[in-house]
């Protein structure tokens, strides 16, 4: 972060300063006391199984300078500067806040039913090829791990990517009130989190509230295929930038070709054609890129910078992430499942395997999505039948609606073979996988299907 004293921390969080200890200037925050380095100022967070105010004396041992508490802790040097406040965890997201109008750098907040994780990476990749860009890593995009991400941000940075998530109403709208940015990414608006907000459209109002942080000045960057975005748009009261697949949109796609295992193809922007190449499979990753094409034009990037970005784009773990071993091709894309990302996982599971190669899905349950399980789930058989799947693998009790919906739609029984687990689908799969068999893994976070991945790099270990 920039480079606070305890004055300008306690005034930013409405702390009252208990100990001042010596004169410092702090740089970095820390809440997990296993993860302290020296010179942290330690947030002292409490939580449902632990208390971050009796770790504390850990925490100085470890190198920490400075304590944020709700309550005493006992004796603390008295060369330790001490703040105390009501709640610590509002107290982080207050500091994040005031960290980030320290910074001149534009704030992109990305958002979406799926592929949120992937474009924010993308986008990333691209801006990254003019600015010195910060991003969300792994998965902290909630109301902890937003503020930890800004609070990264310091006067080295020239742009900012961060990843925003939501289950409920209200969310992004608290996020927002943290992040402040001066962009915002729709990727998409599907049927995540149907079971929490009982809607597509309740999804699409949810998703639109990191709209309503967009001044003049601003921009949103949104999926001009959904039929909500027009819709949600009219929230913005900065520069709106469609994107898709619609010739009518401020930014569309044509000619994507499989190629290197990744896409090229040629977008469309203003009638200027320009032709790029993103080196991931899946027509939803072109999709993708798309949106980190719009933001980085309207960040006044030259398109050949914008090409050379988006040529090496790495994505973050289990989002569609290839490996090979034993002869075989794996496609991790196991962190999160809904009906949208499944159907496009499957399409870059055709597209990477080709002619040659046999096409195996394994995908497991797709939660959260209330009256929409059974439906969705069928929906991705469908999906699986008609991509041509020749080896169909459910895993867990709601999958096995997309064995009956593959069935429906002309699978045979002898191409789906069910499983509760994903390791007891791979111990039982192993002597039916051969060499030269492309495997898609895909399914909701709680199945936890990277199982299946492991269970099939320890076969090969003990076969080598």
């Amino acid at each position: 972060m920039f480079p606070l004293n305890i004055m300008q921390i306690a005034g930013a969080i409405s702390g009252q300063i208990v100990n001042h200890g010596e004169d410092r200037v702090f740089r970095t925050v820390s809440i997990d006391s296993r993860k302290v380095k020296q010179g942290d100022l330690f947030f002292a967070l409490r939580g449902d199984r632990f208390d971050g105010h009796d770790f504390v004396p850990r925490t100085l041992e470890a190198g920490a300078l400075g304590v944020v508490l709700e309550r005493e802790v006992g004796l603390i040097p008295p060369e330790i500067p001490v703040l105390m406040v009501e709640d610590t965890q509002a107290a982080l997201q207050d500091l994040a806040r005031y960290n980030r109008k320290l910074s001149a750098a534009p704030v992109i907040g990305v958002t979406g039913s799926s592929g949120k994780t992937s474009t924010k990476d993308l986008l990333y990749s691209v801006l990254s090829a003019k600015f010195h860009t910060l991003k969300t890593e792994g998965n902290f995009n909630n109301e902890l791990g937003l503020p930890l991400t800004l609070l990264r941000l310091d006067e080295r940075h020239q742009a900012a990517v961060v990843e925003m998530a939501m289950r409920g109403q209200g969310e992004l709208d608290f996020l927002g009130r943290i992040a402040l940015p001066n962009g915002a990414v729709i990727t998409n608006i599907g049927e995540a989190h149907f079971e929490i907000l009982g809607s597509v459209d309740n999804i699409a109002r949810a998703k639109g509230e990191i709209l309503d942080y967009i001044g003049e000045g601003g921009f949103a960057v949104l999926h001009g295929d959904s039929p909500y975005m027009q819709r949600e748009a009219l929230r913005c009261q900065g520069k709106v930038v469609f994107y898709g697949e619609d010739q009518g949109l401020d930014l569309w796609v044509r000619d994507i070709a499989p190629v290197d295992g990744g896409n090229r193809f040629t977008a469309v922007h203003r009638d200027r054609e320009t032709e790029y190449f993103v080196p991931l499979p899946g027509r939803h990753n072109v999709i993708n890129s798309l949106a980190a094409i719009a933001v980085g034009l309207e960040l006044g990037m030259e398109e050949g910078d914008i090409r050379a970005g988006l040529s090496g784009a790495n994505l973050t773990a289990m989002r569609l992430e290839i490996s090979r071993f034993d002869g075989i091709t794996v496609i991790d894309d196991s962190y999160n499942a809904n009906p949208s990302s499944a159907k496009a996982a499957i399409q870059a599971l055709a597209e990477t395997a080709g002619e040659n190669s046999r096409k195996i899905a394994v995908l497991g349950d797709m939660l959260e999505l209330g009256d929409k399980s059974e439906p969705g789930h069928r929906e991705v058989g469908r999906a699986a039948r008609e991509a041509g799947v020749d080896l169909l693998v459910p895993v867990g009790e709601r999958a096995r609606h997309i064995g009956a919906g593959a069935s429906e739609a002309g699978m045979s029984p002898q191409q789906i073979h069910y499983f509760t687990s994903p390791r007891e689908a791979a111990w039982s799969l192993k002597n039916i996988i051969r060499p030269s068999d492309v495997i898609l893994v895909k399914g909701s976070r709680g199945m936890k299907m990277e199982e299946f991945i492991l269970a099939l790099r320890e076969n090969a270990w003990q076969k080598a």
